[in-house]
Formats: structure tokens, C-alpha cells, sequence
């Protein structure tokens, strides 16, 4: 199986999990309204939740002397990441984003005028809650691949091509709360992308690596009032 494919299907489990608990997310709810709890900046049993699914577009912006800063032009992109809570706020994350990209330059790149870039990656974190209504998440990839499609190539012969990278990502995220399980968010993200593009030894580091950030918005939809460990231990 490929980590596209565990994306894919891990996506939709959580959907079905999303339904199944649907029940016992609605008692867990009263159970949890009758008892008191301090809300911290790190903590807050009242606002834990178990699973979030956000949904989102970003805007791109290259950087860098590489051959995304120096080639490529960044566009809009969309967004799909869903993360579990394992304990507190502590939470372990699957995100699937596509970003579209305009060369800006030809003699740099090759003869083609767009690129897309798809990220899967896996990602860990930590939801912080400096005020009322408001959560700060941050979060870094620990594995992820990326496959660049690049279209628009000025010979008939070719339709597309394609080339892999890793991923490394940085990023974190503030959600406003508009009701208990349903949130706007803004986040911004930075991307290292390790490449294996087969370039002359003297543009070697030019090409192995690529750099871009996004910033992003897009709506938050939460269920469950208890991460996974505490379902087991309380």
C-alpha cells in the first residue's frame, strides 16, 4: 500500500468512526457539561476533543535561492488534514494538500507552465488555549512524500511529468470558535522539500531542494470530548 493509499483509506475510517460514535459522543457530551473544569493555557478537560477534521485552501508563496524560489510562481491550493487527540491536547495527525504553481522561468525549469504539488505527510503536535474561543496548534511533519506534476509543455509529445520529493513541514494554525465542535481556522506552514531531480553537479543543491510557505483558511469540524488515552484510564 502505498502512502497515498493509507491516506485514502485512513480518511475514510475516520469518517466512518466520525458516524459510529455519533451515540456516544452525544452522552460523553452530558456527562461532561455536569462536571466543573480550570481552563489553563495548557489544558482544559470542558474543550478537549477527540477527533478534528479541517478542511481548507491556501495561497503559496515560493522563497529562496532553489529552484522554487527562483522558478516558480506560487498560486492557490487546497487543504484536508485530520487529527486525533492521543492525550490532552497532544495530538498525531494525516494531512493530503495540493498546491498549483506558474513557471516563471522557462530557461530555468524546462519547457512547461504549471506544476502541481501533492503533499501527504503524517504530523505531530500540540494545542495550546490562550483565551476563550480560541486554540493555537503547532505542528511539524515526521513523514511525508510529495509528487510534483508538471503540465503544459510546449512539444506535443509530452502530456505531463512527474518528479518525487520528501517533505519536512513546519507550521501551526489559530481556530476561532464559532460553536463547541465547529471552528474557522488560519494557519500558516513552512515547506522543505527534498528532492531527486537529476540536474549537473554544479545546480545539484540548486535543485535537490525547494522552499515554500502557505498561508491558509478554512473550517474546523470536531467530535468527542475526551482524547484516547483518557477513554482507557477515566
Amino acid at each position: 500500500m502505498t502512502f497515498h493509499s493509507l491516506i485514502k483509506t485512513t480518511v475514510v475510517g475516520a469518517f466512518c468512526l466520525w458516524f459510529s460514535i455519533g451515540t456516544a459522543q452525544e452522552l460523553d457530551e452530558t456527562n461532561t457539561a455536569e462536571t466543573e473544569s480550570t481552563s489553563t493555557f495548557y489544558n482544559n478537560e470542558a474543550r478537549q476533543r477527540f477527533f478534528a477534521f479541517m478542511i481548507g485552501g491556501h495561497r503559496a508563496f515560493t522563497s529562496g535561492d532553489n529552484f522554487m524560489g527562483e522558478g516558480l510562481e506560487g498560486g492557490s491550493g487546497i487543504d484536508f488534514r485530520v487529527q486525533m487527540y492521543v492525550y490532552k491536547h497532544f495530538f498525531v495527525g494525516l494531512a493530503s494538500n495540493a498546491t498549483y504553481f506558474d513557471v516563471k522561468n522557462q530557461e530555468l525549469l524546462g519547457s512547461y507552465r504549471n506544476s502541481r504539488v501533492a503533499e501527504n505527510y503524517v504530523y505531530l503536535g500540540y494545542e495550546f488555549l490562550p483565551a476563550e474561543d480560541f486554540r493555537l496548534g503547532l505542528q511539524v511533519s515526521v513523514s511525508g512524500d510529495v509528487d510534483f506534476k508538471n503540465t503544459g509543455f510546449s512539444t506535443t509529445d509530452i502530456a505531463e511529468q512527474h518528479d518525487s520529493a520528501r517533505l519536512n513541514r513546519y507550521g501551526f494554525y489559530l481556530n476561532y470558535e464559532l460553536a463547541p465542535h465547529f471552528m474557522l481556522y488560519l494557519d500558516y506552514g513552512y515547506n522543505v522539500l527534498h528532492t531527486d531531480i537529476e540536474a549537473p553537479s554544479a545546480y545539484e543543491s540548486f535543485f535537490s531542494k525547494g522552499t515554500y510557505s502557505t498561508v491558509g483558511l478554512g473550517l474546523v469540524f470536531t467530535i468527542g470530548r475526551r482524547d484516547l488515552i483518557s477513554r482507557f484510564l477515566e
